[in-house]
């Protein structure tokens, strides 16, 4: 699901959609051809926004913690085009060019699986806080063999790293087969789930290798966060002053969790005491509970 391995020796790649097949021979171009009527179809050729810096360690111990740090640049990353503070605007293309169908949904629907469907519970909070939109988080993978009612005037939001997650795929072409609105929340350009919904946010984090999501999902509540307060901003459902207070404590984020984080020391600290525990308890309420 990722091309990121081939980084080293091409930034072309061509993704193959359904029930088409690949065609190579040694010294041959590349053909690809429809499996159930044998036609020709044109490749197209997708250029990798990758850097093989970005998918080495640079230093640090291990992948998780690079990122870790990566985490206030990644967040830039997402804000960068979209949030101008400056002028009091949200700018996200795929919510501007839709926003009827936004408006008018009588309830989102956010699929994903693993830490996506968490970010999914978090952006429930912020959606029906701030835009007052009904918000209905599903697990991708049971989503689709209950039978779910799913009308033309829901909007689906599906959730994922890789763009490429099997489950959620499969929900966002159920939810298309209902005539549903299909928005996708990814990171990897060109993705499967880029090309199969009706529109999009890309979450600009670049590679994570770390099996343990960290600079993924905080991007992916970035976005939704920025997707909410956009439509709560169209809908009237947050005042003037709200507005611009919360883009000023957004922008501020970057710099807060680069500070939270050169407390490194004492983060080993507590991390040697509590490294021996089996079970940990979390507690937490309202936007800290999912």
């Amino acid at each position: 699901s990722d091309a990121s391995p081939f980084i080293e020796y091409t930034k072309d790649a061509i993704y193959l959609e359904d029930e088409e097949m690949a065609i190579l021979r040694f010294h041959k171009g590349i053909k690809i051809r429809k499996i159930k009527d044998d036609s020709l179809v044109d490749p197209y050729i997708q250029k990798l926004q990758l850097n093989l810096e970005e998918i080495e360690k640079g230093g640090y111990e291990h992948f998780m913690l690079k990122e870790i740090h990566e985490q206030p640049k990644a967040i830039q990353d997402t804000y960068r085009g979209r949030l101008l503070r400056d002028q009091a605007i949200i700018k996200m293309a795929g919510v501007e060019d839709n926003m009827k169908k936004f408006l008018n949904a009588n309830r989102i629907i956010i699929v994903a699986c693993g830490t996506s469907w968490h970010a999914g519970l978090v952006a429930e909070y912020i959606f029906e806080d701030l835009a007052r939109i009904p918000v209905e988080v599903e697990y991708a993978s049971e989503f689709r063999y209950r039978n779910p009612v799913i009308t033309e005037n829901d909007v689906l939001i599906a959730i994922s790293q890789s763009g490429e997650t099997a489950d959620t795929l499969a929900a966002i072409k159920l939810a298309k087969s209902k005539g549903a609105f299909v928005f996708g929340v990814c990171n990897v350009v060109g993705s499967s789930i880029a090309r199969e919904t009706h529109a999009g946010a890309y979450t600009h984090a670049g590679p994570e290798i770390g099996v343990a999501s960290t600079k993924a999902f905080t991007t992916q509540i970035t976005v939704l966060t920025l997707m909410a307060l956009r439509l709560a901003r169209a809908k009237g459902t947050i005042s003037s002053s709200d507005y611009r207070h919360h883009l000023l404590e957004l922008e501020m984020i970057p710099s807060k969790v680069e500070e939270a984080l050169k407390s490194d020391a004492h983060i080993k600290y507590i991390a040697d005491i509590y490294k021996e525990a089996t079970n940990c308890l979390y507690l937490g309420r309202g936007y800290n509970f999912p």
